[in-house]
């Protein structure tokens, strides 16, 4: 949020919310803003699993928001993109790795294409990261059928970390001892690049406090720092 903050100038920020997840999914964007003394302009929400997503679009188009953070599946935020196109209504919009990226831009086709999400892995495509390349090694001798994708990356580093917990909670395993195992973790290099470092405490638990910020660009999530316009520049951010 920053990003589109700091750098972008937006400071009319829309959101569109399965009704399931809305509490937790809206009060996190509307956390982000508060830390500028801000609140999104519209929060609507869709019913899940459905495509039924025309009244919410609608609903937030009306506030004209210049960025929309959309929270949900693939195969109903596919379908706000396709029909928010549709409409002529084209803002930034912006979406988390819950999404599943890889079947949304596949669900989605070009209407993915500038759509910014953010990663909490580095893409799989990035083997010089050793990470990176130990999880493609791993894909690739147990299930050598499987494509790549960053699903299946977060999984393999969620494992990591649970095998480096293991590791440090001794021979006699009890669940406090995993517990607190995983909680002395500090500063550890998973190979994930230098702003992915694990950090744990008895207080903190989120382990990873950067997110890569990505942008559909010919069907690929390509990680950008460079915040000008990506829908509208027409170029591939700087990497």
């Amino acid at each position: 949020m920053d990003g589109v903050w700091d750098k972008l100038g937006y400071r009319k920020i829309g959101v569109i919310i399965g009704r399931c997840i809305r509490d937790c999914g809206a009060g996190r964007v509307t956390e982000a803003l508060k830390a500028h003394s801000a609140e999104p302009v519209k929060v609507a929400s869709y019913e899940r699993q459905t495509a039924n997503v025309g009244g919410a679009i609608d609903t937030v188009r009306a506030a004209n928001p210049r960025a929309v953070v959309v929270v949900g599946p693939p195969n109903t935020v596919a379908p706000i993109l396709k029909q928010s196109h549709a409409k002529g209504w084209k803002p930034l919009f912006l979406t988390v790795s819950f999404v599943g990226t890889d079947e949304l831009i596949l669900e989605a086709g070009d209407d993915a294409e500038g759509m910014v999400i953010t990663q909490v892995v580095p893409p799989y495509y990035l083997t010089d990261l050793k990470g990176v390349a130990l999880y493609r090694r791993a894909l690739s001798k147990y299930a050598p059928s499987a494509r790549p994708n960053f699903v299946s990356m977060e999984g393999f580093v969620d494992a990591m970390v649970l095998v480096e917990g293991l590791k440090r909670a001794g021979k006699e395993l009890t669940r406090e001892g995993l517990i607190r195992g995983i909680e002395s973790i500090h500063d550890e290099d998973l190979g994930l690049g230098p702003q992915l470092k694990l950090d744990y405490s008895a207080k903190d638990h989120k382990g990873f406090d950067h997110v890569i910020p990505t942008v559909v660009r010919g069907g690929r999530a390509v990680p950008f720092t460079d915040w000008s316009p990506p829908h509208q520049s027409g170029r591939l951010p700087g990497l």
